[in-house]
């Protein structure tokens, strides 16, 4: 159950709020003036026990600075990175996510409907699935841009995912699912629940997309999968064209006793846990092992779980490290 703390400051005579908000592995911060409307922020942290010391550590910050709890007011709710509409229980999904009317049902394929956005600047034009379960109270959102847009694979993937909405609402964050067949290059559904979807109406809409099997690992937690989905360089979820994005968890310990010229001189660079990283992060930490001391490591792990070990005295090339993130069946392009 989501805990909140809610704090007040008078600051010369404007009384300042906060309040924090643990929910499982996450944690909601809200800030602003009292009675009027408060900015927000969310942060994913590693497990209920780092969120925990996080909620801690934050509220401990506060009262340092001043900030006194106070019984929270009427509406301050658990504040969100982005604002969730209101929901009722008997409303079906497609009437609250807006313009359902210019919402196309999908042919040969029961609950689900589309909408074409022709934008011609920012992301480009995509596709827009809703795809709804038998109660029409709950479904997956699917976003698919033009270029790699595919009649075809669509079809056959909505085949698969409708019968399977309910995986992204039986509690778990997140289902890998192989497929029976490839469609075009993916052999996975990753189906999200609520959590990981950053507008979804009261925890009635999940997200779902294909992917290759070295782009999720096999036991990825919440978190990371957050990471390779919502993060930085993230997977290019809506891209059906797109190359293979695997994944990539580096950790590591590198020293070098005169400095690292190509990091400024840094004498030591250090991960202490594994992290979700980019391929250019892959081929710089490949160049600052050949220069490190010797008992410096890098540690690079894939989709399995497997991990590489690179040192000064066994290092690995930039192939040999994209072959084992890849899997067996695939190479770089």
């Amino acid at each position: 159950m989501a805990e909140t703390r809610y704090f007040e400051k008078n600051d010369e005579g404007v009384v300042r709020c906060w309040q924090i908000t643990l929910d499982g592995i996450r944690c909601h911060m809200g800030w602003g003036v009292a009675g009027g409307v408060m900015r927000g922020s969310s942060m994913t942290l590693d497990d209920g026990a780092h969120a925990l010391r996080h909620f801690t550590k934050k509220i401990s910050e506060k009262k340092r600075g001043g900030y006194v709890e106070v019984a929270p007011g009427p509406g301050t709710a658990a504040p969100r990175a982005k604002a969730e509409p209101e929901t009722e229980a008997d409303v079906r999904l497609l009437d609250m996510v807006g313009n359902g009317d210019k919402y196309e049902p999908v042919a040969d394929h029961s609950g689900v409907v589309v909408r074409f956005h022709d934008f011609k600047a920012g992301p480009g034009p995509f596709y827009e699935y809703y795809i709804v379960g038998e109660d029409e109270g709950r479904g997956l959102s699917l976003v698919v841009k033009k270029p790699g847009h595919d009649e075809a694979m669509a079809s056959a993937f909505l085949d698969f995912v409708r019968p399977r909405v309910g995986l992204a609402f039986d509690g778990r964050s997140h289902h890998k699912v192989p497929l029976p067949a490839p469609i075009g290059p993916f052999d996975h559904v990753l189906f999200c629940g609520p959590s990981l979807t950053a507008v979804n109406y009261g925890g009635r809409l999940g997200r779902v997309f294909p992917i290759r099997d070295c782009e999720i690992g096999d036991e990825d937690t919440e978190t990371f999968v957050e990471a390779r989905i919502q993060g930085r360089n993230s997977m290019p979820c809506t891209t059906w064209d797109r190359e293979p994005f695997p994944v990539i968890d580096l950790k590591f310990d590198l020293r070098r006793a005169d400095g690292f010229e190509e990091i400024g001189g840094r004498t030591s660079v250090r991960e202490k846990t594994f992290k979700v990283y980019p391929r250019a992060m892959v081929e710089r930490g490949l160049r600052l092992t050949v220069e490190a001391d010797p008992g410096s490591v890098l540690e690079i792990r894939n989709y399995r779980r497997d991990v590489l070990t690179v040192t000064p005295e066994q290092p690995r090339t930039l192939d040999e490290a994209d072959r084992f993130l890849l899997g067996p069946t695939m190479t770089a392009s």
